[in-house]
């Protein structure tokens, strides 16, 4: 599959297999906790000096700690999740799946502790908030939190805005969730860039469903990242969805009873049909 013309000229970063691999090893052993700043540093210094770095692009201590928070929230994801075992398979023709997502949040998630994400303005990317330090409010009435982002000390505290800044934290999406990412949706979607990989704000333009495999979800979505306005094709585990299309999941899992689907049946054994284009030659103009 190719990708939009205005991607941008250059390789993009990517971690190798063994880089992935120690770092997962690194994950485990640690119960699961991203590493201390100390351990993060080591790993990205310990990347750069190997030989099968030599030649590649250098790896950046934001890029490994991307790389653990992503790990740890799809961890979490996997463990809190109830076992309902939502399939890709269920149709969605009686789900009103264009309808836009609900400002509000909803009553039935108010006992589920909140976490926060809020957005650097050094370099406009998203970041969990480990804590919320002080705040204060200016004389326009907007109000400021300082925060101090998960995995950084205190010398990367940042004052940000309230309204604009902060919000609560997006969520990586588990295979069977695919069905939940609708064009026009507001995502967070990891971004790999020739110097750094980081999270940013995008909008779905288009989705490719496929049938899952044994490798899990292998649909496909073009996305416009809003800091760039630059155009990618991504995977589905590149994309975090906003809290807020929840909804869409308990539809659908209404509706999956309603029509007496298994709940045992396999991810992809039943052709998709949620309404959008399912072929493989939409996510416009593909390039061979």
């Amino acid at each position: 599959m190719g990708r939009p013309p205005n991607v941008g000229p250059g390789p993009s970063f990517r971690f190798t297999a063994n880089e992935v691999a120690e770092m997962e090893a690194c994950f485990q052993k640690a119960n699961f906790v991203v590493p201390s700043m100390e351990v993060i540093c080591s790993i990205a210094e310990k990347f750069c000096a190997s030989a099968e770095r030599s030649g590649k692009m250098i790896v950046q201590q934001k890029q490994v700690l991307n790389w653990f928070q992503n790990r740890k929230h799809a961890q979490k994801t996997k463990t809190m999740k109830p076992h309902e075992n939502l399939s890709d398979s269920v149709s969605l023709r009686n789900v009103p799946h264009m309808m836009p997502v609900p400002s509000g949040r909803s009553t039935s998630d108010s006992n589920v502790l909140m976490e926060f994400e809020g957005r650097s303005s050094r370099d406009g990317a998203w970041y969990d908030v480990a804590t919320f330090i002080s705040h204060r409010m200016f004389e326009t009435g907007d109000p400021e939190v300082r925060v101090r982002f998960g995995g950084f000390g205190a010398e990367d505290d940042e004052w940000i805005n309230v309204r604009q800044h902060v919000r609560q934290r997006s969520l990586p999406c588990e295979a069977s969730e695919c069905v939940a990412v609708l064009a026009g949706d507001l995502i967070l979607c990891f971004q790999e860039g020739k110097d750094q990989a980081l999270y940013y704000d995008a909008h779905v333009l288009d989705a490719q469903r496929r049938r899952h495999d044994a490798r899990g979800c292998r649909c496909r979505f073009l996305v416009r990242y809003d800091h760039d306005q630059a155009e990618e094709i991504v995977p589905l585990r590149k994309v975090c969805r906003r809290p807020e299309t929840n909804y869409r999941l308990r539809l659908l899992h209404s509706s999956r009873e309603s029509v007496g689907v298994d709940p045992k049946r396999e991810v992809g054994d039943i052709k998709v049909e949620t309404g959008i284009n399912n072929s493989s030659g939409n996510l416009r103009n593909q390039t061979t």
